[in-house]
């Protein structure tokens, strides 16, 4: 569900430590095994070997980071950092610890070891930011355990104004499908506004249809999901439930290319689209008229 790049959102800043503490200034490399003996508390987890290496690199950089400015582990944002880089790593050492190693055991036994030592961490990190109110925080535990109180968090925090993400929007969008279409709907839509193209996922043009009442901007949504997966459709049953005249639905066709393009390029929140997906259909015109 979490479709947003966080870690390039919010990692960039914690490389900047690397070249000064793992790199000696970027003069003189330091070595895995340097570091480490320099800064045994930030390795006592790490499978040392290449396994996993690209998921060892950032939480090691974040940790030397940490240990420059020891002010950066009070940080809510450092700490959901911490949380995605863990999990990331540990994942992959759950499947290197399923690899047996027969000319190089001790491969084996030490993806093993870190794989065992990094769960210990990972759920220490996410006991200690158990009922925080920072929006990331709250959103990874409510996806990851149900938590209902990370749940209200975020709601309230939405409420506020205080959630602009596009992935935690439209995860709650679809947390309140059944029981508050109307809501859901605007949370969709307010996702859209805010996804950068990266961010965006198709799918949520679907879940949007389903709460629209309107025929044609169902249909419309549905048809641009489809030009943006390449999916296969009941175009019969789509044309039936439209029941628009065949002028009508031509311009829907075209029409959904815009928006698909839109979406894909980034112009979407600067356009007309989201006034007429909001259900002002003078809006339509406005969207004609820009395409010439």
């Amino acid at each position: 569900m979490v479709r947003v790049n966080t870690l390039a959102k919010y990692g960039y800043s914690v490389m900047t430590g690397l070249c000064i503490l793992w790199l000696g200034g970027c003069s003189k490399p330091s070595t895995l095994a340097e570091t480490c003996q320099a800064s045994p508390e930030i390795c006592h987890d790490l499978d040392l070997d290449a396994t996993c290496r690209e998921k060892r690199e950032p939480l090691l950089a974040l940790r030397l980071s940490i240990k420059q400015n020891p002010a950066l582990a009070q940080q809510d944002e450092t700490q959901f950092q911490r949380l995605q880089l863990v999990e990331s790593y540990n994942r992959c050492l759950q499947r290197a610890a399923g690899i047996q190693h027969v000319n190089h055991p001790q491969l084996t036994s030490n993806s093993q070891r870190a794989y065992a030592l990094t769960s210990l961490t990972l759920a220490q990190i996410q006991q200690q930011t158990k009922g925080s109110h920072n929006p990331h925080l709250a959103y990874y535990h409510w996806v990851h355990f149900g938590d209902s109180q990370a749940l209200a968090t975020l709601l309230q925090a939405q409420r506020n104004g205080q959630i602009k993400e596009a992935y935690i929007l439209a995860g709650l969008a679809t947390s309140q499908l059944k029981t508050e279409p109307d809501f859901a709907r605007r949370l969709y839509l307010e996702a859209l506004r805010d996804a950068t193209p990266s961010d965006f996922v198709a799918d949520w043009l679907l879940a949007l249809a389903q709460v629209t009442p309107d025929r044609e901007i169902k249909y419309l949504l549905q048809k641009t999901n489809i030009d943006l997966t390449q999916r296969k459709a009941d175009q019969r049953m789509m044309s039936a439930e439209l029941g628009a005249s065949a002028e009508i639905q031509q311009q829907l066709d075209q029409q959904s290319l815009v928006l698909a393009k839109a979406l894909s390029e980034g112009s979407y929140a600067s356009s007309h689209w989201p006034d007429f997906l909001a259900g002002d259909k003078q809006a339509w015109l406005s969207i004609i008229k820009a395409e010439g």
